[in-house]
């Protein structure tokens, strides 16, 4: 049942991505890696979404994960280099090999730093992100996902 739930949802993602990036061609899109909780993620920044995908390797418990968040604030300067950002979304994580705990859905709110360099090709920022579950229970800024990572900006 989780296989074919995870086909599911990866088609859906693969679908929406490319249809954002067609919708948002004449925006910038970065390409990035971001590790935390989970471990690692690969980023999908057609501006002003984040689309991304991440395994666990935790070898008790491997999960993939799949966010997609909307950028309401993006490089707001705080001072000379240093900039923030403050996202709303969506994740999902599906438990591989838990048949108790199979997937977790639920909302995120990414707040974070970011500093860009070579003129704002490339850019390394710090993220947490409170979370509320909605499946299999409901609970509020219970659980936390951090990261620290990078993106480059790719020529449209």
């Amino acid at each position: 049942m989780v296989r074919k739930s995870f086909k599911v949802v990866a088609v859906s993602l693969i679908l929406l991505v490319c249809g954002v990036v067609g919708l948002s061609a004449r925006e910038s899109l970065r390409l990035g890696l971001e590790f935390g909780n989970p471990l690692a993620v690969v980023i999908v920044r057609p501006a002003p979404f984040d689309f991304r995908i991440g395994y666990s390797f935790d070898e008790a418990d491997p999960t993939i994960f799949f966010s997609a968040d909307y950028r309401i604030i993006s490089g707001y300067q705080v001072i000379d280099f240093l900039h923030m950002f403050l996202s709303v979304g969506a994740y999902t994580q599906l438990y591989l090999d838990n048949p108790d705990h199979t997937l977790d859905l639920g909302a995120r709110i990414p707040i974070g730093l970011q500093v860009f360099l070579l003129n704002t090709a490339l850019e390394f920022f710090v993220e947490v992100a409170p979370t509320v579950n909605f499946v299999p229970s409901i609970t509020a800024f219970e659980d936390f996902q951090g990261y620290v990572g990078f993106t480059i900006r790719l020529p449209v």
